[in-house]
């Protein structure tokens, strides 16, 4: 089975989800992925959980030092012998890019565009495993991979959390609905909606505990403080000179403390002129923000320790397939008979074909590149090759 190949919404069609629930009401999907299969087994996830640079996270809500104890990788092999039978999880966010082939299961919801996919995240519970109830401020699609998960929702609560745990927890959760997930079942929850998933004992064919693990596709949804206060920054850095406010017509006030409604008005024109929400100049910050990977730097440098030239470039993609590190966003938007494309918070100004090319599929044809690709094309591909956004298979 290829998640890829699946239509993971059922009989319903992609028009009628995104007009119907997105972003409007949650949607259970039995089935949605018959015969599923982890691309990753427990123990295979607790030894990345060991590994540095991996953003993992145990949570304990019975047996810690006290309720709902979060602790952060990277783990020490010992420390999963040392956990309780019951009532904690394991969770690794961004799998997606620490573990390309898990990508596969992001792959059916590509009828979303990529600049709205936050990260794959893929949690593993004995019986009793929760992070307890709460909200998210995001779109998620919960799969279930193995065992049973129940999950419980609410879409009115209070807004009150417990105190002193590392989590935000509800406190006075109430179901107002609940699933039991089986493996292939899928759950969507648009931001806002109170949910609490618990693993359940659950035994396979052989009568061995068959453990929870659920798979969460989550797409971000920027707060309006966010966007902006990244915007105002991205104006001060590529847009302001060293201009200053200049009084039009000074004249000597009433009293020498007081703002006076001309100089506030006056502001507000000094601030129009910073403050430009013109089209390309928003399609290109838009670009850069959403394709940033600052949190990932120091790891996608590593696949290129060596600076080569175009001459050299030839001679590594004729030995073996280019790739785009999977710790790298990869994006971009037309821009009349060309394209911006948008990599790790840079943008680059390219041909439509190499734009479409190098968004497109995980192995790039070398071959079919050099086919089409301008001169600064040729300089783009060079420049992410050896700054590892790019790189030898």
């Amino acid at each position: 089975m290829t998640f890829e190949n699946l239509h993971c919404l059922g009989d319903i069609s992609v028009e009628d989800f995104l007009t119907q629930y997105w972003q409007k009401k949650p949607l259970l999907i039995r089935n949605a992925f018959p015969g599923v299969q982890s691309p990753i087994t427990a123990e295979e996830l607790a030894g990345l959980a060991c590994e540095e640079n991996i953003n993992a996270r145990l949570v304990l809500e019975k047996d810690g030092d006290y309720p709902w104890q979060a602790e952060h990788g990277p783990f020490d092999e010992s420390r999963f012998a040392e956990l309780p039978e019951t009532h904690w999880s394991l969770l690794i966010s961004d799998m997606e890019k620490c573990l390309p082939e898990t990508a596969s299961l992001v792959k059916p919801f590509r009828f979303l565009p990529d600049w709205r996919l936050d990260d794959l995240m893929i949690s593993y519970a004995p019986t009793g495993g929760s992070v307890g109830a709460h909200v998210d401020d995001y779109d998620v699609f919960l799969i279930q991979l193995n065992g049973q998960r129940l999950w419980q929702i609410s879409e009115h609560y209070s807004n009150e959390t417990l105190r002193d745990v590392d989590l935000r927890i509800l406190k006075n959760f109430s179901a107002e609905q609940e699933w039991l997930c089986n493996p292939g079942d899928l759950l969507y929850l648009p931001p806002g909606v109170a949910h609490h998933g618990v693993a359940q004992t659950c035994k396979n064919e052989q009568g061995d505990n068959e453990h929870c693990m659920t798979a969460s596709v989550g797409f971000r949804a920027p707060s309006l403080k966010t966007i902006t206060s990244d915007y105002v920054f991205y104006l001060n850095e590529n847009s302001h000179g060293v201009e200053r406010f200049t009084d039009k017509e000074p004249i000597k006030p009433v009293h020498h403390a007081e703002i006076t409604d001309d100089t506030i008005s006056q502001f507000i024109e000094y601030l129009k002129q910073g403050i430009t929400l013109e089209h390309e100049q928003v399609k290109r910050w838009l670009g850069e923000y959403s394709s940033d990977n600052k949190a990932f730097e120091d790891i996608e440098q590593t696949h290129n320790q060596k600076k080569v030239n175009f001459e050299q470039l030839c001679t590594i993609a004729a030995q073996s397939s280019l790739m785009r590190s999977p710790y790298s966003h990869f994006l971009f938007s037309y821009t009349d008979k060309t394209a911006l494309l948008f990599v790790n918070g840079e943008s680059f100004k390219v041909s439509k074909q190499f734009a479409e090319t190098l968004c497109g599929d995980e192995h790039l044809g070398f071959q079919q590149l050099l086919s089409f690709m301008t001169t600064d094309d040729k300089t783009v591909l060079l420049q992410l090759y050896n700054d590892g956004s790019v790189f030898g298979d």
